[in-house]
């Protein structure tokens, strides 16, 4: 639940931001507290996406460890690790669109839920160090480069937009609006 509001809520304060050029942007600001009381509630969404993000990679790894399961993680029918039984997969399912084979049966992941699983794993990974950059652009420049701020608000922009466009078309047929 909290992955689900603060992603909404980065992308209903960020967009304005990202698009500030923008009439509708201007007013969408404007209901948000206008561009600075957007900024805010991008930021704190985004610390409490990070800390969910975080605690979740913790936990994940703690439940492995402590429970003997560690290989089971990462290796087996159970795993969300993408095996060579997702390629296989893959080929059954387009055959079966295609109409040329049997509708195949999955293991308890299907390779699409392991890809939906693992991609905000990337995104969430360029969105936060690249808002991080410029969130904290004193303690950054100390470390790298001054080309780093050039670039980092294109990558945020750009992986949040795709992120949000990912999201309400792929991820919701997928997951929400599935027949089967």
């Amino acid at each position: 639940a909290a992955l689900m509001l603060t992603f909404v809520g980065c992308a209903l304060s960020g967009l304005p931001l990202l698009y500030a050029d923008q009439p509708w942007a201007a007013t969408l600001a404007r209901i948000l507290g206008g561009f600075e009381g957007a900024g805010l509630i991008h930021r704190i969404c985004a610390f409490v996406m990070i800390v969910v993000f975080v605690t979740h990679v913790a936990v994940m790894f703690s439940k492995a460890i402590a429970g003997g399961r560690f290989m089971s993680l990462l290796w087996g029918p159970d795993s969300m690790v993408p095996q060579p039984q997702d390629g296989i997969d893959i080929w059954r399912n387009f055959k079966w669109f295609l109409g040329k084979g049997p509708q195949p049966q999955f293991d308890r992941w299907t390779y699409w839920e392991k890809f939906d699983y693992w991609a905000p794993f990337w995104g969430v990974t360029i969105i936060g160090v690249s808002g991080l950059v410029m969130w904290i652009p004193y303690f950054v420049a100390q470390y790298l480069p001054g080309w780093v701020f050039n670039v980092a608000p294109i990558f945020h922009g750009e992986e949040a937009f795709l992120a949000v466009v990912f999201l309400f078309t792929v991820h919701f047929f997928n997951n929400h609006f599935r027949p089967d």
